[in-house]
């Protein structure tokens, strides 16, 4: 992860401080005051059932936790709101258009070693395109929610799978 060594508005060198009563230890300028934030970047996603109930998910192509699985997401550009970039994610990594239907929940991220995150990540359904891995996917595939793969990249998605399978999954009974 990045840290500031010198100031980006004066070049004088940074140094730990704690800037305010009750606030974390930070980056601060000695010489402008300027304070480096290291604050989460946020990223969306969805996820995605078939009509058998199995959630959709893409085998990353690239490090970190390349070969992992995960739910289809990434990071959100500088122009897009959430629900956008969840749409673009989704048909960059898939090949398919989506309509989002609420979101499942937001989640602290903290195992990824590029930086902190926090997940949003939208329930959605497939309205066009055909399944097909672009991206930075590899490989994608539906999974029962019983036989997910062991290697999920981030654990803010494991928590996001057993949120939908704790509140809104709803077995089949024969």
């Amino acid at each position: 992860m990045y840290h500031y060594k010198f100031c980006p508005l004066c070049s004088e060198r940074m140094v730990k401080r704690i800037p305010a009563e009750g606030v974390d230890e930070r980056l601060v300028c000695a010489s402008c005051g300027f304070i480096w934030y290291n604050n989460p970047v946020p990223a969306c996603g969805v996820l995605i059932t078939d009509k058998d109930g199995r959630v959709l998910l893409a085998r990353r192509k690239y490090p970190p936790k390349e070969g992992d699985w995960t739910l289809p997401a990434g990071f959100m550009e500088s122009h897009e709101g959430p629900e956008e970039c969840a749409i673009r994610e989704t048909l960059e990594e898939t090949g398919l258009a989506v309509k989002l239907k609420g979101i499942l929940n937001a989640y602290k991220g903290g195992d990824d070693p590029r930086t902190k995150v926090v997940l949003i990540i939208y329930l959605a359904e497939v309205v066009s395109g055909k399944l097909e891995p672009g991206d930075d996917a590899s490989e994608l595939g539906y999974f029962d929610l019983n036989e997910l793969p062991s290697n999920i990249a981030f654990r803010a998605h494991v928590r996001a799978i057993a949120d939908y399978r704790e509140n809104h999954h709803k077995p089949c009974v024969h």
